[in-house]
Order: structure tokens, then C-alpha cells, then sequence
């Protein structure tokens, strides 16, 4: 990193919204980079293959803290943490050869019953290599009451919808987790007519 050596941010939100983020940090350990923050202030961190994490839970008077630390030792070769103006010609490139991949991250519902649109708040946290996706999954409440999901692409198109509603948030939340779960390495089959409508 160029100028700073520290990045801290504090986020409150609902258990979704917190599972959310931790699961986007969960993302890019495994990726081997986690990308933190959005926008100009954004920073990415190289993750290594073996590190040590610090799982702390405190009590005091009324307040409890769980705290989750991973730690490595820093390679002296180069810094493992750049701003994205450093890494935005990587991350094109990356995106430019991702055009079909599975989505990471699932966006918080818009909670007013009347309206169908999603919060459009973007991830605290997520991977950052070149399984990011050109499209992201959203949670939201229809106007009929029901929750749903919906792969929007960044072009503000729709891709995907779910055929079903729920009346629960966190029902909809695992059945999107089922078909990104279950989608990924899927086959395609059916009957298939060429161009010429052979």
C-alpha cells in the first residue's frame, strides 16, 4: 500500500447484512485477495495460503465482542495491500475474461413492501481476484408482499429471476444460496435448434 498502512471500517446491520460481508471476506481468503471497501478509498489485500486466525469473545458489564483477527507475516519483497487505482487495469482485465461467472455476493433488500426495486448498497468486502462476477444477486421484497431473488447484471439487465416467492427473508436467502450452490458446474441439456430454425 502507498500511503497508509491501516484501514479500518465499522458497519452495523442485521444478521444478513453482517453474514453478507463476512461471507465476501470468506470469498477472497479463499481467492487469495479480499477487496475492502468501494470507491476511491478501497483497498486490496493479497491473502497467503497459510495464516493464523484469532477467534476473541469478550464480556463486560453489558457489552459482549466477538472479534475475528487473521494474521501473516508480510513478505519483504513487495506490499501485499495496494489502493485499486493501482490494481483497476488488472481488475478490467479480469472482468473482461469473467463474463459468465457465478456471483458472489448478495445484495440487502430494499424492506418497503411496495416496490420491487433493491438496495443497491455495494459489498463491504468480497474477493478480489477474476472470479468476480459482471453481476450481482439480489434479495428483495416484491410488490405483492413476497420476498424474491434476482441476478441483475451491471448493466442494470435482469438475468435470472426466481420463479418462486417466500414470505421469509431468509427463506429466499437459502434458496439463493441453493442454486448458487448447485449452479456452478451444471450442465446444459435440451433440444436445441441452429440459427436456421433446423
Amino acid at each position: 500500500m502507498t500511503e497508509r498502512d491501516e484501514y479500518e471500517r465499522e458497519v452495523t446491520g442485521d444478521r444478513e447484512e453482517i453474514a453478507s460481508i463476512l461471507s465476501g471476506v470468506a470469498d477472497g481468503v479463499r481467492a487469495g485477495a479480499v477487496r475492502i471497501g468501494d470507491g476511491d478509498d478501497a483497498v486490496t489485500v493479497e491473502t497467503p495460503d497459510e495464516f493464523t486466525l484469532e477467534i476473541e469473545l469478550e464480556t463486560e458489564d453489558d457489552e459482549t465482542s466477538l472479534e475475528l483477527e487473521l494474521e501473516w507475516s508480510a513478505s519483504s519483497d513487495a506490499s501485499a495491500v495496494s489502493s485499486d487505482e493501482e490494481t483497476a487495469d488488472e481488475t478490467d482485465e479480469a472482468r473482461r475474461a469473467e463474463k459468465a461467472g457465478e456471483a458472489r455476493r448478495t445484495e440487502r433488500a430494499d424492506e418497503t413492501e411496495d416496490t420491487d426495486e433493491a438496495d443497491g448498497n455495494p459489498a463491504l468486502a468480497e474477493a478480489a481476484d477474476g472470479t468476480q462476477s459482471l453481476a450481482r444477486f439480489e434479495v428483495y421484497r416484491g410488490r405483492d408482499g413476497e420476498w424474491r431473488w434476482r441476478l441483475r447484471h451491471r448493466n442494470g439487465n435482469i438475468i435470472a429471476t426466481g420463479g418462486e416467492g417466500y414470505t421469509r427473508k431468509h427463506n429466499a436467502l437459502k434458496g439463493l444460496r441453493s442454486v448458487m450452490a448447485n449452479s456452478a458446474g451444471a450442465a446444459v441439456t435440451g433440444e436445441f435448434e441452429d440459427a436456421s430454425g433446423a
